[in-house]
């Protein structure tokens, strides 16, 4: 394989800072009515993830392909965030209104906040690549984002250091947006795989169906029950070492035998 070859080092990541380049493009034109951004999200994070995980394919058509599938969900989704954020600002600003209840709110508030940032880094994730409901997103994301709270802090910090930089540098702000998403996708690719090993498998191409985070909690409760009937007394050896009850088994057999 040679260097510059097209299996090579420097046109992989040519072609990854074009896919940056690109993408962040589509996500600013798609984005300028507002009211699209939630589906222009999901899309660069569906053309990413499935990259991430060498399924490449077309670049404007699976991003096309996501943005008309999930508009109705990512908008919805978008529009309730939006809100929450409107309403947010606008207690923390007027929060001197309250006068001796202030301190107290404006933790609640805070608090509020930060749980909605939270569910923001999975939402639009999750719309790209899962069938799931409006509800359901929610309830996913905020157990996602709380159960994996390392993951979720490391995009935070992508997530301010991206805007923070295109901020300073106004004409950085389309390759922020898609170096952002880009990144970020190993993270939450490495969320979902928790729960979806077989995302993005051969036999499982295109989108996913729902995480099921009720079926794998029941499926550990069930686990554990059968581990605690299944319990014995364990053996020690000489050194008072516990021994592992399933190679003991095996020794017991052999010696029958």
């Amino acid at each position: 394989m040679g260097f510059f070859s097209m299996d090579g080092p420097i046109y992989k990541i040519g072609g990854i800072i074009a896919d940056i380049l690109i993408l962040g493009i589509l996500w600013v034109l798609l984005a300028v009515p507002i009211v699209t951004i939630g589906a222009s999200t999901s899309a660069v994070y569906y053309v990413f993830t499935k990259r991430i995980n060498g399924r490449d394919g077309y670049l404007w058509r699976e991003f096309w392909s996501s943005f008309r599938q999930n508009f109705r969900t990512a908008t919805a989704v978008w529009l309730t965030l939006l809100v929450i954020y409107i309403v947010l600002t606008f207690n923390i600003v007027n929060i001197g209104l309250l006068e001796g209840m202030a301190d107290f709110i404006l933790i609640v508030q805070f608090v509020i906040l930060v749980q909605i940032t939270f569910i923001t880094m999975y939402a639009f994730p999750l719309i790209s690549r899962f069938e799931m409901g409006y509800k359901e997103v929610f309830k996913t994301a905020f157990f996602l984002a709380n159960r994996h709270i390392l993951i979720t802090l490391s995009n935070i910090v992508l997530l301010i250091s991206a805007a923070i930089i295109a901020f300073l540098q106004p004409a950085f702000i389309f390759v922020m947006v898609g170096a952002y998403c880009y990144f970020s996708s190993f993270l939450i690719i490495k969320a979902f795989r928790k729960y979806r090993p077989d995302l993005d498998l051969e036999t499982n191409v295109g989108h996913m169906a729902p995480l099921r985070l009720e079926e794998k909690k029941k499926e550990a409760q069930e686990e554990s029950q059968k581990e605690e009937e299944s319990y014995e007394e364990p053996i020690y050896d000489n050194n008072s070492t516990v021994l592992n009850l399933e190679r003991l088994k095996d020794m017991q057999t052999d010696k029958e035998q």
